[in-house]
């Protein structure tokens, strides 16, 4: 079939030809489609509110699919979307929506909007693909009770007024565009004073300033370290620190009636004896108005070196939302990356990622400047030619010993929250293992428990990185399509946690979960949101992980599967041994997305949104106990021919391993992902008792009751 043959009709004149057609296709796909009577279509094409897509062949038009929509200005209803059998796999659905999307465009409407079954994966998955989020849920007709997922699609139509901020491609509200700020700092006075080169403290003072040009954070002092200086200096006409001072941005202490109200506050919490008695010092007054003026104006936080100070910052934090922070926090974790990792790639290169060196300046610079990224970036947030702080962790992807990628990892002081700076040569050799390589260390900065709220900035015309954030479930800033964005929750979510995890995600991301753990009904159930931007949003369960990964919300009523694996497999394919190894790290490990290939009966046992539950085998010294758990994505048959080199990139197997998985030639195929490891193994007496522990059930894949997943996930968290 040729695409350009194709036209999209909408005149009463020209589809009126085609209405036997459009009701012939309607009636026989009502389960999807629903039921209209003849002469409502009739009617709606009179309206010119039908479109109909034909093949034109010879001069003779053949019907190959049509929208039905309803439209009450300011806004449009899809009623009916449906694409002929023999012309699907072609984009032909894409294309009626984009006609609408157009037409509706030209004409000032504001909005499109779709009613989709909630249990309807493909259609839903369809809808999101075309950029209609889910805006609210809503109960069908009582025949076949099911709930209704209402989508909405905003067009790009000149408004007096700005449209909600919701689109399908950033459903958590990560991209606030141009409104990106940094958090802004207000400083000590000590903190200047460590700027001296024979102070104790010098580097760490340096690393603020280092963060501040790496665009981490901005930094301000208050009006009143000028009158400390001036109450200090020997001469105010020639002193170096004053001067510099003046170079910074100032916020003024507040007036007199606003410290009233603060100072007597700040003193019970800072220096409670002192306050009490009265007696508190010049220089006590001093760090109170330096508190007092950052609460005042609405800032972030105050980095001081005060021990005092610091030691009241988690009741600061408490009563008055201000973080006090030690320029420590500004020291990247180096020795975190002090071990270069190699990576065994599919091409059977070898990538190594490490810190980078003081020789490596200027392959790293010339990289950079390939790549389009002008010098002032390159010295600034790149850090090109920091070799020698300790603000900022940069390492290197290495392949045959040539530099063919880098990545800036600057300190946060705000731990929740990473930033990062990725370039990859996409036209060297291993660049795509590069990119997944720097990911994967990007993942394993979150720590386990923990939530990380990413932020990767990255050059134009990065395909291969940009492909593979995704796999990692980053989303891209529509606005600044050089951000990636991303959430990671690196939690097994329950029922008696859901709380704890409910207040991290809203301390790290302002995204907020509903109150209490849903009743789990399937994957595909839609959840409300608060963004932090103040938006309700839905996401469907499966989404919600995929955005959050390695989350897994493991609720009450989930089922899953158990699969047996041998420790000689289950090391590189599931990763985070207890066990440090210095061999290459195995090429499936560089994937957010596994396989795991059994026997060909298993299929049966692997369904879309399961727990995947790991069991090691006695086999090579294994432990007879569940250690890991994931979440299947999907389950193929495959025959052992049909399996190319390419197709066991997210396995540990090669072609000559898969004879081991049985005598079979046809293989099961199951994709896994968001796999983290069980704090406490599940023991084979423990399986035992919960009826799924014998040992012909161990030899294959089985299914997991309810019961049996909450019973696995009790024990592996006690």
């Amino acid at each position: 079939m040729e695409i350009n043959r194709m036209q999209t009709l909408m005149s009463a004149s020209r589809v009126k030809a085609h209405l036997p057609a459009v009701v012939d296709a309607a009636d026989a796909d009502r389960l999807a489609l629903g039921f209209f009577a003849e002469s409502v279509y009739a009617e709606f094409s009179r309206k010119e509110q039908l479109l109909v897509l034909v093949d034109v062949q010879g001069g003779e038009e053949i019907y190959a699919g049509h929208l039905l929509f309803d439209v009450k200005f300011p806004k449009a209803h899809v009623l009916q979307i449906h694409v002929a059998k023999r012309f699907r796999g072609h984009q032909l659905g894409s294309a009626l929506l984009d006609a609408l999307k157009a037409h509706l465009t030209d004409l000032g409407f504001i909005s499109i909007f779709a009613r989709v079954a909630e249990d309807l994966t493909q259609a839903n998955g369809f809808w999101n693909s075309q950029g209609f989020y889910t805006q609210r849920l809503t109960q069908g007709g009582k025949s076949r009770n099911r709930t209704i997922v209402v989508r909405a699609h905003e067009l790009k139509t000149a408004q007096l007024f700005c449209g909600s901020g919701i689109s399908a491609a950033d459903p958590l509200g990560l991209d606030f565009g141009e409104q990106r700020t940094r958090p802004l700092y207000l400083l000590d006075l000590n903190v200047l004073f460590d700027l001296g080169p024979r102070r104790e403290r010098h580097l760490s003072a340096l690393d603020v300033f280092r963060a501040e040009r790496m665009q981490t954070c901005a930094l301000a002092i208050s009006s009143e370290i000028e009158v400390e200086l001036t109450r200090t200096a020997r001469d105010t006409k020639t002193d170096p620190m004053l001067a510099f001072a003046g170079m910074l941005s100032r916020f003024p202490v507040p007036d007199a009636d606003v410290l009233a109200r603060l100072l007597p506050g700040l003193g019970e919490i800072v220096f409670p004896a002192r306050s009490r008695a009265g007696t508190l010092s010049a220089n006590d007054l001093s760090d109170l108005k330096h508190l007092a003026t950052a609460i005042h104006n609405g800032l972030p936080g105050l980095i001081t070196n005060d021990e005092t100070v610091l030691a009241a910052a988690p009741s600061l934090r408490k009563e008055y939302g201000l973080d006090v922070l030690s320029p420590v926090r500004f020291q990247a974790p180096l020795d975190e990356h002090e071990q270069p990792v190699v990576h065994a790639a599919s091409n059977d290169d070898t990538i190594t990622i490490e810190r980078a060196q003081h020789d490596d300046a200027q392959a790293i610079q010339a990289l950079l400047t390939c790549l389009g990224i002008g010098v002032v970036e390159q010295l600034s947030q790149w850090a090109a030619a920091e070799d020698k702080s300790t603000a900022c962790v940069r390492l290197v992807a290495r392949c045959e010993g040539a530099v063919i990628g880098y990545m800036a990892l600057p300190a946060s002081p705000q731990r929740s929250n990473v930033r990062a700076y990725v370039a990859v040569r996409e036209d060297l050799a291993g660049a795509e293992a590069a990119a997944h390589a720097f990911l994967l260390r990007l993942h394993e900065s979150v720590p386990i428990g923990g939530v990380g709220n990413i932020h990767l900035s990255c050059p134009d015309q990065q395909a291969t990185l940009r492909e593979a954030a995704a796999s990692f479930g980053y989303t891209a800033s529509p606005s600044a399509p050089t951000e990636l964005m991303k959430v990671s929750l690196k939690q097994h979510v329950r029922a008696s946690t859901w709380g704890t995890t409910r207040q991290a995600l809203l301390s790290a991301v302002a995204m907020q979960l509903p109150e209490n753990p849903p009743e789990y009904r399937h994957v595909d159930q839609q959840l409300p949101l608060l963004r932090r931007d103040g938006q309700r949003m839905h996401v469907s369960i499966f989404q919600l992980e995929a955005l959050l990964a390695p989350a897994l919300l493991c609720l009450q009523g989930r089922n899953g599967v158990m699969v047996p694996i041998q420790r000689r497999f289950e090391e590189p394919l599931i990763a985070q041994s207890p066990q440090t190894s210095w061999l290459p790290v195995n090429k499936a490990q560089l994937r957010p997305q596994r396989l795991y290939v059994s026997g060909p009966k298993t299929l049966k046992n692997f369904h879309r949104g399961d727990l995947m539950f790991f069991y090691e085998s006695s086999k090579d010294k294994g432990t007879r106990s569940v250690i890991a758990v994931g979440r299947v994505l999907r389950a193929f048959h495959r025959g052992q021919g049909e399996v190319e080199t390419a197709d066991l990139s997210g396995s540990i197997l090669t072609e000559d391993q898969l004879s081991e998985i049985g005598a079979a030639t046809t293989k099961t195929v199951t994709v896994f992902d968001n796999v983290l490891r069980l704090p406490c193994p599940v023991s084979l007496e423990h399986l035992k008792s919960l009826g799924c522990g014998s040992s012909q059930q161990l030899l294959t894949a089985q299914r997991l009751s309810a019961q049996q997943v909450q019973g696995i996930l009790e024990k592996g968290f006690q």
